[in-house]
């Protein structure tokens, strides 16, 4: 918030700034575009006004700069950048705070020493002053990693999240640390993710500190109990009204201001705040994703198999024909809530799914309206998990994307095409490949197929529930089709380990095998993300939090890995590399945090790759890329930060 008692909001994905009035009714000013040149800027992600001057500071992180601004009540003007000279050379402004005279800036992408990050003091004006590598005075040195939000007490004591480690130090401006009295160390541990840290009517507030909830700890270290009922939160600022604080929710694309009394949070207690009130696009309309997960391609509906023009009475039989293959996936959805064992909300949910089933029923005759047929050799479907759906498009162009299926569960993830080795029983469409899906929430893979004469996707059959049983599932995430026996192979991250499940002749899903354990040797996992299958009968995964690829049989035997923890673009120096494709000999592999996509062939050796971390759409850059799809030499791969899938082109022997 500036002088005048404005609301700035960094709007990262436009590369822009708004200021809007504290009733976050109107927007006032519109300051930049995307570039590196004055008053532009690439990702611009967080703003720090200066107390006593008419300025506002703004990380810049994919230009690696910050920037000051000077502003009035009409106009903001750019007065300099700093960060990303030689000298100092940023690598990931995020979090930024100030304190009599000087500012704090974390760079999250700097590669120290054994690959720490570090934290970055300048004068109020920019100029360099120092580093701080690791926090000191401790039993041992305390290091950094991925620190991301910033904050300062009224002592002026600097809290760090430290996303990394999923920790929130404590230090002073020269790095040492400051111990909470409860624990005698100086940093909170325990916490699920650390993506900011606000210090709020003296408490310690932590996004992201448990799922879906805003931790709050004294200033002493103790937990205090949570803020719930949020999405993915990222940003806290204090609002000047008693009790208020505004919120980030950039998957939700939405700016929120939220009353809670802090006092109320304590032993343990979830407090739900007041939205009193929000802005935001919904995401929701023609053409936009809203939290893009995962895309498959080319399995649009043949022309053949689509429905000419039927007489009355035909529509009507077929319709009743469709209704009892509706009641049939209604009986199968029936029988996963009847089972043993299943939470009340995952109950709740499947009848949420059978409700819109129902649903649809009853408004069929509303459906007999013609739509475009999808080219087979250019449709591609993409969960648009935000939405609650599958979109599909079939000119790959901006903007095409419509939805095409039911409500989806909330939670659904990660999608590959099945087209089984022969037709099975109530397959409504057999040319047409069937969808499965996977639920990171429930726990629950659907398989949808295509209904012809609707032109819509229906579930076919489910399998699954959540827990740590070999039938089940925990947070699973990438799916992929072995291309010979066409089994399906999910990673079950939540359980790290991979497993095996066919549909037989009859439509029935059951379990062939599961194979892996928690930990870092050979058959072992930690939170493996992807998995992809090659002709040739070996699985390629993504093992993510030990930051390699590992190739196993079909079965689980280890034949070998490769892959080092390590800042890299074009080699196999990983860092949480999240998604795996399998095509024409080459192991397309897309590498979060270095934000690149890599292309390796048989011997493991990287003959390819693009990277780009960013938010600017001409360049094909990144910011939060997920589960991608290759088919066809295009490398589909969704950003659910961005919410948009970049496509892009590789051939053997050129860079993608």
């Amino acid at each position: 918030m500036d002088h005048y008692g404005r609301v700035w909001l960094a709007d990262t994905a436009h590369n822009r700034l708004l200021v809007l009035d504290a009733d976050l009714d109107t927007v006032l000013l519109s300051f930049g575009t995307v570039g590196n040149g004055d008053g532009q800027f690439n990702m611009p992600f967080r703003l720090l006004a200066h107390p006593d001057k008419q300025l506002i500071y703004v990380t810049d992180i994919g230009n690696y700069r910050v920037h000051i601004l000077s502003y009035d009540e009409d106009n903001i003007s750019p007065v300099s950048t700093f960060g990303d000279t030689p000298d100092v050379d940023l690598k990931g402004p995020n979090g930024i705070v100030y304190y009599q005279g000087k500012l704090c800036v974390a760079d999250e992408f700097y590669e120290g020493p054994d690959g720490v990050s570090r934290l970055v003091v300048f004068s109020d004006e920019g100029d360099y002053l120092y580093d701080i590598h690791q926090i000191t005075g401790y039993k041992n040195p305390v290091e950094l990693l991925w620190p991301q939000g910033l904050s300062v007490d009224r002592q002026g004591r600097i809290y760090i999240a430290n996303t990394g480690f999923n920790t929130v130090v404590r230090c002073d401006w020269q790095g040492k640390g400051i111990p909470f009295s409860a624990t005698g160390k100086p940093y909170i541990d325990g916490l699920e993710l650390a993506r900011d840290v606000a210090i709020i009517q003296g408490k310690v507030l932590i996004t992201g500190g448990k799922a879906n909830a805003i931790s709050v700890y004294g200033q002493n270290g103790v937990s205090q109990g949570a803020l719930a009922g949020y999405f993915s939160p990222i940003q806290l600022t204090e609002f000047p009204q008693e009790n208020t604080f505004l919120v980030t929710e950039p998957i939700l694309a939405s700016l929120q201001l939220h009353k809670a009394n802090l006092k109320q949070v304590q032993r343990g207690r979830e407090v739900f705040p007041v939205v009193l009130t929000q802005i935001g696009d919904e995401r929701d309309r023609h053409g936009q994703l809203h939290f893009a997960t995962s895309a498959a391609g080319d399995v649009g509906p043949a022309q053949e198999n689509l429905p000419n023009e039927q007489s009355p009475t035909l529509m009507h039989w077929l319709a009743q024909q469709q209704m009892d293959q509706l009641e049939q996936q209604q009986e199968k959805f029936l029988k996963l809530t009847e089972m043993s064992g299943v939470p009340t909300w995952l109950n709740m949910g499947l009848n949420w799914q059978m409700e819109w089933m129902q649903r649809w029923q009853r408004s069929w005759l509303s459906l007999f309206i013609p739509s475009a047929v999808a080219d087979e050799d250019e449709s591609l479907w993409v969960v648009d998990a935000g939405n609650y759906q599958l979109q599909s498009t079939d000119n790959l162009k901006p903007n095409s994307l419509r939805s095409a299926s039911m409500p989806l569960l909330p939670g659904s993830l990660g999608i590959a095409a099945l087209t089984p080795l022969n037709p099975l029983p109530g397959q409504l469409a057999p040319d047409v490949p069937l969808l499965v899906v996977s639920n990171y929430l429930s726990g629950i893979v659907t398989i949808y197929q295509y209904h012809p004469f609707y032109r819509e996707l229906i579930p076919y059959t489910a399998f699954g529930a959540q827990g740590s049983a070999p039938w089940q599932l925990n947070k699973p995430q990438g799916l992929a089709i072995d291309p010979v026996s066409r089994d399906i192979f999910i990673a079950d991250s939540g359980n790290n380990r991979i497993v095996r499940w066919r549909l037989n002749g009859l439509g029935i899903a059951g379990l062939v095998d599961t194979f892996g354990t928690q930990g870092d040797g050979d058959n072992e996992f930690h939170t493996p993300s992807d998995i992809a299958v090659s002709e040739d009968g070996l699985c390629y995964i993504a093992d993510q939090f030990n930051h390699r690829i590992q190739i196993t049989t079909l079965e689980g035997q280890p034949v070998r890995r490769f892959g080092k923890p390590g800042y890299g673009t074009d080699d196999d120096h990983f860092l949480l590399p999240t998604s795996v494709e399998f095509e024409q000999g080459h192991l397309f592999v897309s590498d979060l945090v270095n934000r690149a996509v890599k292309v390796f062939d048989r011997n493991d050796e990287c003959v390819s790759s693009f990277a780009a971390f960013g938010a600017d759409s001409s360049k094909g850059q990144l910011w939060m890329p997920y589960l991608m799809h290759v088919r066809n030499q295009r490398i589909y791969l969704p950003d659910c930060a961005l919410n948009r899938v970049n496509v892009y082109h590789f051939e053997a022997g050129d860079q993608a």
